[in-house]
């Protein structure tokens, strides 16, 4: 009798368990918002308390925006003396250092004296931004001057800061990736502050679909894609510098500064997309293509790859108010 009532048990239990389903949340974090996507029957709440307790201890670490910060007990260390941080700190230190080699120091994670002065010549009244203060700053400025050593930060000059900004939402994205693959979600759609990391499909043979923000369409608050493409195991990380310009003492300011002179970078670059395996690589590249421009990128690329960067976008303004598209390894759009 017990054999023969086996099957309907397991049957039973077949039509018990929850369907795989698509769901979805978002919120507020680094001072913009995040959404996540996700295919599995983990519910949603388990899934939601994941990714918020990461992006806390995100914050916790990271913030510059907060006195008890991790990054602002590093950066109010003002000594040479070695300074034990976390592994979750060292590790994307670490990650910072190596694209700051690798890029010839146009990604700089000692870049905040540098983010200050743009910041404070932001909010003046009279956009006030003198060379004096860009020349003090970028003294201060050059990732020779802090290196890890067995777990502890080292500084070469007391007064250097960190800013790891330029990647940390990419870090942050990757650290939630590892965690919902451990408790089985293999299909998710993750996007912090514009960055996004893909695992998986949306639905079976479904691919998470993509697009690259069109410059103009976006800075006329437009929501317009240039490009699209299907995403799979992959990060998409775009870097502009057209949102948060001023004009300081007559001059188109932005807040993405070439760390190698304390200026502006200025290289005819609307934006730049990054396609990477992980998204803190395509977060922080981002950024060094903006300053390294078209021509420098280019001569990178072959080493940058090393990293897992896989396609770059450059969307470039012309002089008729239209956008030139200049690819590296960027795959075709599919549908």
């Amino acid at each position: 009798m017990h054999w023969a009532r086996l099957p309907a048990l397991l049957l039973g239990a077949a039509c018990e368990a929850r369907p795989e389903t698509l769901q979805q949340f978002g919120g507020a974090t680094m001072g913009s918002s995040y959404e996540v996507k996700f295919v599995s029957n983990q519910p949603i709440a388990t899934v939601r308390a994941l990714v918020e307790e990461e992006l806390a201890a995100f914050d916790q670490t990271f913030s510059n925006w907060r006195d008890d910060s991790e990054i602002a007990q590093v950066n109010r260390h003002a000594s040479p003396t070695p300074l034990p941080v976390s592994a979750r700190f060292a590790a994307v230190l670490q990650l910072a250092l190596d694209v700051a080699v690798m890029t010839e120091g146009a990604f700089d994670p000692t870049v905040k004296p540098l983010s200050d002065a743009y910041r404070a010549a932001k909010i003046d009244p009279e956009h006030r931004l003198p060379v004096a203060v860009l020349a003090a700053a970028k003294a201060r400025v050059g990732h020779q001057l802090v290196s890890l050593r067995e777990g502890a930060v080292v500084k070469r000059r007391a007064d250097v800061e960190l800013d790891l900004d330029g990647l940390v939402a990419g870090a942050a994205c990757d650290a939630i990736a590892q965690r919902l693959l451990a408790i089985g979600v293999t299909s998710f759609y993750l996007q912090i502050t514009g960055e996004v990391l893909c695992r998986g499909e949306k639905g079976h043979g479904v691919p998470w679909r993509i697009g690259v923000a069109d410059p103009n369409s976006d800075a006329q608050g437009g929501d317009e894609a240039i490009r699209t493409l299907s995403l799979r195991d992959q990060a998409l990380c775009t870097s502009g510098d057209y949102r948060n310009a001023f004009v300081a003492d007559g001059v188109i300011a932005h807040h993405v500064f070439d760390p190698r002179t304390g200026s502006w970078a200025n290289n005819g670059i609307a934006s730049v997309s990054v396609l990477a395996t992980t998204a803190a690589v395509a977060d922080a590249l981002g950024t060094a293509f903006l300053v390294l421009g078209e021509n420098d990128s280019k001569r990178l690329w072959p080493s940058l790859q090393r990293l897992g960067a896989k396609g770059v976008l450059f969307l470039l303004p012309t002089a008729d108010e239209q956008i030139r598209q200049v690819e590296i390894t960027w795959p075709k759009d599919n549908s």
